[in-house]
């Protein structure tokens, strides 16, 4: 884009007067457009991003790969080993099934606690380049969630590469074709919500510590470490705090797509935690908080932004 370009685009969405809703509109319509635009400057900042984690470290760009696999070998010996007694009568197929729901689940909400505690004060870190009238400030909290889910994928990579080479688990089947769906609907829920948190640190500066602790809750809150099939009737009461909760949705369909069905005996009775048939049910609730995620938090940034170089 030319610098006549930027300006003029500067001129007309950044001023000192109130935004009006029809440039919100606009804006949130262009987005597509705008990182279309600047994509060198996404994809060179990203780069720069994720190699700044392992720059002056001994394994460099291998820890994405190491960091999984201790993951992995963690949730596999405590919970497959230590703790098989607890998990039932299983097939010997099926002996892996707590490391495998616990790992998938821990892989796609790692990237949603990073981007949130690193996307909180992204604003407030980046005022230097907040202040200059042509940046496209917006692009700040893409990138920390574009970092966060590319370490994702090298996790999701090493899943699929442990399945494939070992008898730890069935390798993915068709169901994967699920994850570009996933990781999009994911992309924009996560956008949304650095937006907003990003945003009100701006105002706020409690937010990022009252975020952390809100995410630690959300975590526990969130089946990741437990089945909702083995909590009984006890769960009954809580069932549609559960359903209405994105990152149970979220995580459900990362787990459909990479684990496939999962059958095991309970007692007397045959429990399904994991159905791929449930995908499209989990990514139509996941779609609809995407979309009121995006909305939202870019609607309060493009409100909020002409007031950033003040408070920055």
């Amino acid at each position: 884009m030319s610098p006549e370009r930027e300006q003029a685009l500067a001129a007309e969405w950044v001023t000192a007067r109130p935004t009006a809703w029809r440039e919100v509109g606009l804006r949130l319509v262009r987005l597509p457009w705008l990182v279309a635009e600047h994509w060198d400057l996404v994809r060179t900042t990203l780069k720069r991003d994720i190699a700044a984690r392992f720059q002056g470290t001994v394994f460099g760009w291998a820890w994405p790969v190491l960091q999984p696999l201790f993951l992995f070998g963690i949730y596999f010996f405590i919970f497959t080993e230590i703790l098989q007694q607890r998990l039932g009568d299983l097939p010997e197929d099926k002996k892996a099934l707590m490391g495998i729901y616990m790992f998938t689940a821990m892989l796609a909400w790692s990237a949603l606690s990073e981007s949130l505690a690193r996307g909180a004060t992204v604003i407030v870190d980046n005022g230097n380049l907040i202040k200059k009238l042509v940046f496209p400030a917006e692009l700040l909290p893409l990138n920390v969630v574009l970092a966060s889910l590319t370490v994702m994928l090298f996790g999701i990579g090493i899943f699929v590469l442990a399945t494939l080479l070992t008898p730890i688990w069935h390798a993915p089947r068709l169901a994967i074709l699920w994850v570009p769906v996933i990781l999009l609907l994911q992309a924009l829920f996560l956008y949304g919500l650095v937006l907003f948190l990003g945003t009100l640190q701006v105002f706020l500066r409690d937010t990022a510590q009252i975020m952390a602790m809100l995410t630690t809750m959300w975590m526990f809150l969130t089946p990741i470490f437990w089945i909702p099939e083995l909590m009984g009737e006890g769960l009954e009461p809580y069932r549609a705090l559960l359903e209405v909760n994105p990152a149970f949705h979220m995580v459900s369909a990362w787990r459909g797509a990479l684990m496939g069905d999962v059958v095991v005996p309970a007692g007397q009775r045959v429990m399904e935690p994991v159905l791929v048939a449930r995908i499209p049910e989990h990514l139509g609730t996941f779609a609809l908080w995407a979309v009121a995620s995006y909305a939202i938090g870019y609607t309060f940034f493009t409100f909020s932004q002409r007031r950033f170089a003040d408070e920055v």
